[in-house]
């Protein structure tokens, strides 16, 4: 009777043992193909959502399509699965700060042998050996290793987190820079196809005055050859609205197959910068440099964690336990056994190997420094091509604007020259043309600025130090 309860016991330990970790899943789910077959449309938003930097270009569709990618994105999802990893390693390590309890026990029923090493009365007898008690162990952390290997990870998870926010900086940037070359590739499609109906019509115009002998075949050919290249181009800019569709699919975490998106006309905003000082900016905004400076912590404590290992470990354990050779006895106050004690480890003589672990957490640390370093200068740098970039794309807007109003006001003196019978038709198309060709160069220039933009933004660390204007 007494047998069955001490096994009835330890498995009620075993099973209450196994519901620590009953709130640990996982929460990935894999992709099903019927996930993949479900056609979905994104058509823009009626009502915005919360100021974030993309905030600025007023597009409700880019904020909706954004907020997608940042809540469904694989990459994302990736850097949180991280950032829960070394949240549970910080506490894994902290856990080295406490003492540990430990309920453990054992039962065998052995016979001793007739002339073995075991003396009288015991030799040649069967007994059932049972023993259960609590072990009780705690290092007192007197150098602060432990300490330090909990500073280490919780710098690391630090890291990471920046890291993280690093993620959602570029994959948001490259949802709103595909988006804007997707709306730009658009336009230039449709003033594509209006230079080719023109194109059309004037080869058509060129080619009835050759059969009327009023033209050569110069003219013809050269007319002909217009149009195929410009007919040449639909094809082009079809076939990179397509890819552009599918890599802007994939941003948001979508089967490019069945996903639709409604694009709403391109439009322009001017968006000023007003750059407070900018080393002050980077340093506070950008989560890769706050990312760098958390390795340096890491990198930091664990030399604090190679240091004390030169030191002694000093443990204090204790023991509680029943033991007995007879089962029916086990939990008798005489069979009770009990320890206190401490032991100590000092290295003396390891060979070089301590010094070189230190050595190589001192190239670490420097390797740390030296990349936090280099993040900061290319940051520099990235933010002062972008600013370059961006005051030049305004003024070639600005002069391009100028251009495309001129040929607009030329257009209409050829068409009022035309209605007098002035000029003929191929003159007047011909500044059509044109007229298109400047618009299309603008909207280009106009897409090129709110890309510079967003890579200025993304420098910057997603910090808004701007004022809107319209253009």
């Amino acid at each position: 009777m007494q047998f069955r309860l001490f096994f009835f016991g330890l498995i009620c330990t075993l099973l209450t043992g196994c519901l620590y970790y009953g709130d640990k899943h996982s929460t990935a789910i894999p992709i099903q193909s019927s996930d993949l077959a479900k056609k979905e449309i994104f058509l823009p938003p009626s009502a915005p959502p919360a100021m974030e930097w993309w905030q600025g270009f007023d597009d409700p569709q880019l904020n909706q399509l954004i907020t997608i990618a940042l809540a469904d994105s694989p990459t994302l999802q990736i850097a949180k699965n991280r950032i829960m990893a070394a949240s549970e390693m910080t506490r894994g390590a902290s856990a080295a700060l406490w003492p540990t309890i430990d309920f453990s026990g054992y039962l065998q029923r052995e016979r001793f042998a007739e002339f073995g090493i075991v003396p009288p009365p015991f030799n040649g007898k069967t007994f059932t050996i049972a023993e259960v008690g609590l072990n009780f162990n705690y290092e007192i952390d007197f150098w602060g290793k432990n300490r330090s290997q909990v500073a280490a990870a919780a710098s690391e998870e630090m890291a990471l987190r920046f890291e993280g926010a690093e993620t959602r900086l570029l994959l948001s940037a490259s949802v709103a820079n595909t988006y804007i070359q997707l709306l730009n590739i658009i336009q230039q499609r449709a003033l594509a196809k209006e230079n080719w109906l023109y194109s059309k019509t004037l080869a058509r115009i060129v080619q009835d005055r050759a059969l009327q002998g009023i033209e050569s075949d110069i003219p013809v050919k050269t007319a002909l050859t217009n149009e195929q290249t410009v007919h040449l181009s639909l094809f082009q800019f079809e076939e990179a609205e397509k890819q552009t569709r599918n890599q802007l699919a994939i941003l948001l975490g979508r089967n490019p197959f069945t996903t639709e998106i409604v694009t709403m006309p391109f439009k322009y905003h001017a968006l000023h910068f007003t750059f407070p000082e900018v080393t002050a900016v980077i340093l506070g905004q950008r989560p890769d440099i706050s990312a760098a400076r958390w390795r340096v912590e890491a990198a930091a404590n664990a030399i604090h964690v190679a240091k004390a290992g030169f030191f002694p470990n000093i443990n204090l354990m204790a023991l509680f336990s029943y033991q007995s050779t007879e089962l029916g006895n086990l939990f008798k106050a005489f069979n009770q056994n009990k320890m206190i004690g401490g032991a100590f480890n000092l290295p003396l003589f390891d060979a070089g190997l301590l010094r070189a672990n230190l050595g190589v957490k001192y190239a670490e640390y420097d390797e740390a420094v030296n990349h936090y370093n280099q993040i900061i200068l290319n940051s520099l740098q990235d933010i002062a091509d972008q600013e370059v970039r961006l005051r030049s794309l305004s003024k070639q807007v600005a002069a391009e604007r100028i251009a495309v109003n001129a040929t607009a006001h030329n257009y209409q003196l050829y068409r009022a020259r035309y209605q007098h019978g002035i000029i003929d038709d191929v003159q007047l198309l011909e500044i059509k043309q044109l007229f298109i060709q400047q618009k299309a160069t603008l909207v280009n220039l106009q897409a090129h600025y709110q890309q510079t933009t967003i890579a200025l933004l993304k420098a910057l660390g997603g910090c808004t130090p701007l004022q809107k204007g319209y253009a």
